[in-house]
């Protein structure tokens, strides 16, 4: 009878949460509207000179970089490919103007931006624009050129999405922006957390002076170190004890006198209890020095270097509870997703 109440109570308190937390964005729903922020939907990139499947990626991340701006109200992507897709509208080769306009009639939004991205010789440029759906204007327009890897690409254009907004870039985005090639330069590999873990699987502390925390790396191989020399000695003495008691007991199973054999008796059994004593702690400097070796080897990995995929990566993760605006019903909705 237990087991249904629990689910119960733990069904109307995860109810209040989401309650509390749609309250909250009804709230931040009404303030948006009332600060005059506009219905605004991106079309893919255009690519030239790259694959389909990278311009949709960096067509994702403009617009999660667009949405951190606080200054529009984004329609969801995977909405606005399901309406297209059902008025038989295809993206690909929407690159003009007036197909932008179209596309946002479609979606009943103010704004639409649209953006190509092309690759010439080692370079690559970016040109995105925000054009009214109502006039058919440009509103605004960036564009950016960039030589480096591609993995730079990602940085300028989430800065061309700030700028497009008429706001100034994070100072975290500026500052990638800044290191440009030295950050993704080619054989200066950046160091990861994987890298740390592996130095220290294979000797301990070396992953956490990989990461530059040479503190804890230096006293975390003097630890081991010291294990490893003390269950060096337990062995060496449950050896010298091993053969103590070795002799002993040949001299016991020699001895013909009962004084000697009983003094030979205390001698083995003495013997014996030096080397078990021996063995023990043998034992425990191995599994104390085992143990030692496993967790640094984890620590150095939760200590090891954050680099800007790392950084990427967190910030493109969405909170569970977003706001985003519905073609259909012409309202700004509650959307809950989980990843799995």
């Amino acid at each position: 009878m237990k087991r249904p109440l629990t689910v119960f109570i733990f069904s109307v308190v995860l109810m209040g949460v989401v309650q509390a937390q749609y309250t909250s964005l009804n709230e931040e729903t009404k303030s948006m509207i009332d600060e005059g922020k506009k219905t605004t939907a991106v079309l893919d990139f255009e690519a030239r000179g790259i694959n389909e499947r990278e311009a949709k990626t960096l067509t994702d991340r403009f617009s999660s970089a667009l949405g951190k701006t606080n200054k529009v109200i984004l329609v969801q992507r995977t909405m606005m490919k399901e309406i297209l897709e059902e008025q038989g509208f295809q993206q690909s080769g929407c690159t003009s103007d007036e197909c932008a306009v179209e596309v946002g009639a479609l979606l009943g939004c103010q704004y639409m931006i649209s953006g190509a991205i092309g690759k010439i010789g080692n370079s690559y440029t970016i040109d995105v624009k925000n054009v009214s759906v109502e006039s058919g204007a440009t509103e605004n327009s960036q564009s950016s050129t960039y030589a480096g890897p591609k993995d730079g690409l990602i940085v300028e254009i989430e800065i061309l999405a700030w700028l497009l907004m008429n706001l100034e870039p994070p100072k975290d985005l500026l500052d990638k922006q800044k290191r440009g090639a030295a950050a993704y330069a080619p054989g200066e590999k950046p160091k990861t957390k994987v890298g740390a873990l592996m130095r220290s699987l294979v000797i301990p502390g070396f992953g956490q002076i990989y990461s530059g925390k040479k503190g804890s790396g230096f006293a975390i191989l003097l630890l081991e170190a010291g294990m490893v020399g003390m269950a060096a000695k337990s062995n060496n003495d449950y050896l010298a004890f091993q053969t103590e008691w070795n002799t002993q007991l040949s001299n016991y199973n020699a001895a013909t006198v009962p004084s000697e054999i009983a003094d030979y008796k205390i001698l083995v059994d003495q013997a014996r209890s030096d080397m078990m004593a021996s063995n023990d702690q043998l034992n425990l400097f191995i599994y104390a020095s085992a143990g030692l070796w496993a967790v640094n080897t984890i620590h150095a990995f939760f200590v090891g270097p954050k680099n800007d995929d790392d950084d990427e990566e967190e910030a493109s993760k969405s909170p569970p509870f977003q706001l985003a605006y519905s073609p259909l019903t012409n309202q700004v909705k509650l959307q809950w997703e989980i990843d799995l």
